[in-house]
């Protein structure tokens, strides 16, 4: 666990996933030789998973692990020699492809050949690729290797085709012949500069576009257990298409790609050998609240979440649902860790728009814990680390905690739109298989039989230490007109956590102040930036005691001590010795059932079901005050 570090992962995030890698990388640089090594390896493995970067950002984490003795950044490394065959100048390729290895657990070491020597090193027995030990032969080639078979025209004759698919198919047979390596061999992406011939077909005669399309296909039916390809053409389309091959870099210099094209062909790569060494993802940690669906299933109800094709929201909400369902032919398991009362599992039943069902989970961590207990749990009952898991939440915060408390784990940030989610998760690589075995087909199934099965038990020993270092801080001002349609709004709309459940309005509120309340609202700041308004307190003085006449906050920051320093103000503000907190059941607030107990108040004697239950607390008895780790700023007027 690295809780001590948690200012500097808090800081590093915050840079990581606000699309500023290079001021993380920089970040990472300028405060390495203070942080612990976990700390650094964490950082540098979350920098390289991370995309969208610039290649010198990448060269500068590479020289940076590198210059560190290359530490190990996921447990239980695998040793990987790596021979690249190319057709086109590739030595820019090995920094990126052992750097993104490393972030998926394999200390990847690899070889380049001489420029243009494909046919060369595979098809001579006696050339020096066969004379010494090689774990993974990777084959990329590129369109000018295709063009040299092709021909220069904008069509393609069908001899030409038979020619280039039977050097290809030599190329791969002597390889599986002379080598006991596992191959990789990238299909072909389009063209740098498209050729009219398109997709035609007369004559004998094909567009330059079919017949890489049909080549592709013969690489995809390729039979053979050591041969496996990598889908270099999605992953160049993804990074821009034919901006991302060769055209001023290979009039340069015969580089089959411009930068981005180096990141997404190695960044495919690794994620291929990874999959190989049995180092890809096995499970997707997802939130459900605004990652899944818009809106908090327990404020808004189960069919009033954002989920529908009626609206662009809706839709792409829709398409995350679908993304994530649809790894679960690939084998990986999809588990949820969400900060909610469990009966809002009812959402898969009751809204007809719902892609997910509740059975697509293969475990369901559905409570008030921490994001990071959830995380252990799912762990346990998968049976596997978290180190091959990955975790999607719409909150830094969430992040971080699992973090600390997981530090092998990797995360995305969902939102803040759902398109954004989307192209998070398929830039992820997520679902990266290069073949399919029974066990990947039944994962799901067999996860699934065995979920109902398990106990469900917390443990999360630094979480108070964790607490402590962000930093947190409480802002308590009187009601204004500042935040007034913010009250108003959390009065109307606030159910979890809120003790009774009464919808003030604006004349309801007046009237309490006028009668003396103190209406006290709480503003939430940590070392990840402020939440706003979280929480709304009405204090009403009674003859030598005083009433919590409603207390509502929001449930984003439970779990954060926030509910006692916010008591620890109410007892600063009370008039007289005596507090009387009352508590009204509705369906929804079962979560505070047993805060005031939980705060050393004792209950006055029940009344009827369903009636306000009243609870007692003495400040002339020795009752221990509060523990919380908050820094208060209070704005009200004190009392007298």
């Amino acid at each position: 666990m690295i809780v001590a570090e948690t200012g500097l992962l808090t800081e590093f995030l915050g840079k990581l996933f606000g699309e500023r890698l290079s001021d993380a990388v920089a970040l990472l640089k300028g405060r390495r030789a203070e942080a612990s090594p976990e700390t650094v390896r964490v950082l540098l493995r979350l920098a390289a998973r991370r995309p969208g970067g610039s290649m010198l950002d990448y060269l500068n984490l590479y020289n940076l692990w590198n210059n560190l003795e290359r530490p190990p950044l996921k447990p239980n490394t695998t040793r990987k020699s790596v021979q690249l065959l190319a057709d086109f100048t590739a030595n820019d390729l090995p920094p990126y492809l052992e750097l993104y290895c490393a972030a998926w657990g394999i200390d990847a070491h690899v070889e380049v050949p001489a420029y243009d020597s494909v046919e060369h090193e595979a098809l001579h027995a006696d050339s020096a690729l066969y004379t010494r030990a090689v774990d993974l032969i990777v084959v990329c080639l590129s369109e000018h290797w295709l063009r040299r078979y092709f021909g220069l025209g904008a069509l393609v004759s069908e001899s030409q085709y038979n020619q280039a698919q039977s050097i290809l198919a030599s190329i791969l047979e002597t390889l599986e012949a002379n080598s006991g390596a596992q191959i990789l061999v990238a299909n072909f992406p389009g063209p740098a500069y498209t050729s009219p011939g398109g997709m035609v077909s007369a004559g004998g005669h094909m567009g330059q576009s079919l017949a890489t399309l049909r080549l592709n296909h013969w690489l995809a039916d390729y039979d053979s257990p050591r041969v496996h390809v990598v889908d270099l053409a999605a992953a160049l389309f993804a990074a821009g298409g034919a901006t991302t091959v060769g055209t001023t870099n290979f009039l340069r210099a015969k580089m089959a790609f411009e930068p981005a094209g180096v990141l997404a062909a190695t960044r495919e790569i690794s994620s291929a050998i990874a999959h190989l060494c049995g180092k890809s993802y096995r499970a997707v940690v997802t939130d459900w609240d605004n990652t899944l669906w818009g809106g908090e299933v327990a404020e808004v109800g189960a069919s009033d979440v954002v989920c529908s094709h009626d609206t662009p929201n809706g839709l792409a909400y829709r398409m995350v649902q679908q993304y994530l369902k649809g790894l679960k032919p690939l084998g990986v398991l999809l588990a949820a860790a969400s900060r909610n009362d469990p009966a809002v599992e009812s959402v898969f039943e009751e809204n007809p728009d719902m892609v997910l069902e509740l059975d697509d989970f293969a475990s369901t961590q559905v409570s008030f814990m921490p994001k990071g207990d959830a995380i252990g749990r799912v762990s346990e009952a998968l049976g596997f680390g978290a180190e091959y898991m990955v975790f999607l939440d719409d909150n830094l915060f969430e992040l971080t905690q699992a973090l600390c408390e997981h530090p092998n784990l990797d995360v995305l940030l969902a939102g803040p739109e759902p398109e954004e989610t989307l192209r998070t998760l398929s830039q992820a690589q997520i679902g990266t298989a290069l073949y399919l075995s029974e066990e990947d087909l039944e994962r799901s199934n067999r996860a699934q039989a065995l979920r109902r099965q398990r106990e469900q038990q917390t443990a999360f020993a630094d979480f108070d230490a964790f607490l402590q270092s962000i930093d947190i801080r409480l802002t308590f001002a009187p009601y204004n007109e500042s935040n007034k349609l913010r009250v108003l709004q959390m009065f109307h709309k606030t159910n979890q956590f809120n003790l009774t459940t009464r919808r003030h309005d604006e004349g309801a509120l007046d009237a309490l102040i006028g009668n003396g309340a103190q209406v006290a609202v709480v503003s939430y700041e940590d070392a990840f930036g402020p939440q706003g308004v979280i929480a709304v307190v009405v204090l009403q003085p009674e003859s030598e005691r005083a009433r919590i006449e409603s207390w509502l906050m929001s449930c984003r920051v439970l779990n954060r001590t926030v509910e006692r320093a916010i008591f620890s103000w109410i007892l600063d503000h009370a008039d007289g010795s005596v507090i009387i907190g009352e508590y009204i059941p509705t369906e929804k607030n079962g979560l505070v059932r047993e805060l005031y107990a939980d705060l050393g108040f004792h209950r006055e004697p029940a009344g009827s079901e369903g009636e306000s239950e009243y609870w007692i607390y003495d400040r002339s008895a020795e009752v221990q005050a509060p523990r919380h780790f908050t820094r208060i700023e209070d704005l009200c007027m004190q009392p007298g």
